[in-house]
């Protein structure tokens, strides 16, 4: 499976969750993206607009480019804990969304006890302004925090990997 993982801010762009999925036999892309760079989102989008993922993992702030690209390329996202509202940061998105948004099933993935993304706000963002590839039953929520715990991410994938098929 072709997977782009987006890191969220702070975090590094390789680390245990993209060795894993590469252990697991998946080729994965994982660029390094600094948030704060007005021009961050415009460089993915760049990077990534001729390749063909099966998926786009985001986490945090990856969370929310990961929305924004499959939009943007019809391509499903695995949402860790996404940073869809909330944001400390707003790198420039582009005028795009909206009438040309093309289809993305969403997967979502919401720490239950996230003291930084209120994961409750985040379904309701997404049940106003998804309201086409969003669905509840699509989302796994656990006890944990802000940071996707290696194991749960484990299951988390393996969650996703099987409603895909």
């Amino acid at each position: 499976m072709r997977v782009l993982y987006l890191h969220g801010l702070g975090s590094p762009s390789n680390g245990p969750k993209v060795e894993w999925l590469r252990e697991e036999g998946h080729n994965v892309d994982s660029p390094d993206i600094d948030y704060e760079d007005d021009r961050s989102y415009e460089d993915i989008v760049k990077l990534t607009k001729h390749e063909k993922y099966d998926v786009i993992i985001g986490s945090s702030m990856g969370g929310w480019f990961a929305w924004n690209l499959g939009k943007e390329l019809g391509v499903p996202v695995l949402l860790l804990n996404p940073a869809l509202h909330s944001r400390n940061v707003e790198p420039t998105i582009g005028s795009w969304v909206g009438e040309d948004m093309l289809p993305s099933k969403i997967y979502l993935a919401i720490g239950l006890e996230d003291d930084v993304i209120d994961p409750k706000k985040t379904v309701e963002w997404l049940e106003e302004n998804d309201k086409i590839d969003w669905n509840l039953n699509n989302t796994v929520g656990g006890e944990y925090g802000h940071r996707t715990p290696m194991h749960q991410f484990q299951l988390i994938w393996k969650h996703f990997k099987f409603a895909n098929k």
